[in-house]
């Protein structure tokens, strides 16, 4: 039974807008596409449904500026690009969106907003009040100043943790191709691509086999990127739309339940709480904890807590508060929480049971390292 149904049912919608979408061959704007992207958002708005934008287009806009063609270059170099894009890039939308009489406010964010507990509380805060306001929040990445390339992955994965942070009803990511497609390899190992997928649960191992490179040169997304994001959302029990934003009306269709592009079902694991989402995907880890078999086998099945004597090995350098991630024997990652002491304090008990912490340390804080409460498992 078809679950497309959640897209009518959606009363908040995050939607990501990839550069390649409003970007012609050559660095060209196309103000057509765009022009019909933001009349597509203004219906949606009329109709009752609340609307953040997740834009891509800072970089190749800057590079538009300076007659500079798409292709590799240094962090410093995509950072310039992004200080002369942005502006331009805002400039669009106010002037798109004043056509329909709606204000539009720029929220640029970054990981590091994401990653601090406070500051993402105040995030969410900021882009309520700015929808109670009646603003249509612009969010894009801080490319100015970020210092990892790639940190979203084209915006992908800011699109999804937005959607999150927000508890959104729905994620749509609009690219430049018609959704996930069938693929074949070949006995000389090219890979064919068939019909575009309509509908398919996350979980289904076809996905990842699905998934191939970028579709263009303009963005730093691509298909992987996409899927990412979508089970980043699905955590929050948010389905995802990948959708042609180049086709007119694309949203309009969606919400008509025309079968454009592929909805993600999220699957049946629920909706992890507010505060389980940020240490899930929005908290950066500052060290890693090894355990035991036994210790995640109990932390998976039995839904319980970390405890001294599951740890065999501490990795980093990190205080009590911090989030960790915490690895099984064979070196995979399983779980990521908030731990009880620093790192310094967890290898003094490191293998002891928990009625030897006050000995070990001259304190018991609490009897476990990682509460349950605060732990998710990956």
């Amino acid at each position: 039974m078809s679950k497309r149904s959640r897209i009518t049912e959606a009363g908040h919608v995050v939607v990501k807008i990839g550069s390649a979408i409003f970007m012609r061959e050559g660095g060209r704007v196309d103000r057509r596409t765009f022009a019909a992207l933001v009349d597509d958002l203004d219906r949606l708005m009329s109709a009752g449904v609340r609307v953040t934008v997740v834009t891509s287009g800072a970089v190749a806009l800057g590079r538009q500026a300076l007659g500079v063609a798409p292709g590799p270059c240094a962090v410093a170099e995509l950072q310039a690009f992004a200080a002369l894009g942005q502006s331009r890039l805002m400039q669009m939308w106010e002037a798109e969106f004043g056509h329909y009489d709606r204000h539009v406010a720029q929220v640029l964010l970054g990981r590091q907003d994401m990653a601090d507990r406070g500051r993402y509380l105040n995030a969410r805060s900021a882009l309520e009040t700015l929808h109670a306001f009646g603003a249509v929040p612009i969010i894009n990445e801080n490319d100015t100043v970020a210092t990892e390339e790639l940190t979203f992955g084209d915006n992908d994965q800011l699109a999804a943790m937005c959607a999150a942070l927000l508890g959104a009803d729905l994620l749509v990511l609009l690219s430049d191709v018609e959704g996930l497609l069938e693929v074949e390899e070949g006995e000389d190992g090219e890979r064919r691509f068939g019909a575009r997928v309509e509908e398919i649960a996350l979980d289904d191992p076809r996905v990842d086999q699905w998934a191939g490179p970028p579709a263009s040169g303009v963005g730093r997304g691509g298909m992987v990127s996409k899927i990412m994001a979508a089970r980043i959302a699905a955590r929050a029990d948010t389905p995802t739309v990948i959708a042609p934003g180049k086709r007119p009306g694309v949203l309009a269709a969606l919400w008509a339940q025309e079968p454009v592009g592929t909805f993600f079902d999220p699957g049946q694991g629920g909706a992890v709480r507010a505060r389980k989402r940020w240490i899930d995907h929005g908290a950066r880890a500052q060290g890693r904890i090894v355990c035991d078999a036994g210790a995640m086998r109990a932390l998976r099945e039995r839904g319980a807590s970390l405890l001294p004597i599951g740890v065999t090995k501490v990795e980093g350098n990190f205080e009590a508060g911090s989030l960790v991630e915490l690895i099984g024997p064979e070196g995979e990652v399983f779980a990521r929480g908030l731990v009880s002491y620093s790192a310094a304090q967890i290898r003094a008990i490191a293998g002891l049971r928990s009625e030897a912490i006050e000995e070990a340390t001259g304190s018991t804080v609490i009897d476990v390292i990682v509460h349950r409460d605060n732990l998710v498992l990956t």
